[in-house]
């Protein structure tokens, strides 16, 4: 068995939080932004484990990539399927898709596995997030 040292870092690869974007804009973004999942340090033998999060207004979306992919992969169509997790904060743990009321309903909460979720459902899943952020509640 090898020790290998790694270390992790958080990357945001998009950022929908200001202006108003259609499932078409949403798709083009998406279709031309890097992503990597590992990347080496170089002179040492070290790594850095990156964390890809694409923000939307108050939600930060992480995708959680397989080990497995190639290193040359640097598009999300490369890499296929994936995971995401859904936080409010960067500091929070992630919602619960299947329990909770807001993502409960949705088709592609339940989806939610490696395997599962493919470039549409993210489309779908961002324009979601979206119009969840538009909606202003005051008490």
């Amino acid at each position: 068995m090898t020790a290998i040292r790694a270390h992790q870092e958080r990357r945001t690869i998009l950022d929908f939080s200001s202006g108003k974007f259609s499932k078409n804009r949403i798709k083009q973004a998406l279709r031309t932004c890097n992503i990597t999942s590992i990347k080496r340090c170089e002179g040492r033998d070290e790594y850095v484990v990156l964390t890809n999060e694409i923000k939307v207004g108050m939600y930060i979306i992480r995708l959680h990539l397989p080990f497995d992919s190639s290193k040359n992969w640097s598009k999300l169509s490369d890499h296929g399927d994936f995971e995401i997790s859904i936080h409010e904060s960067p500091s929070s743990p992630g919602v619960n898709l299947s329990q909770d009321k807001r993502f409960a309903s949705q088709y592609w909460s339940h989806r939610n596995y490696f395997g599962g979720l493919r470039i549409k459902h993210l489309i779908d899943i961002i324009a979601y997030c979206h119009r969840l952020d538009k909606l202003k509640a005051f008490l």
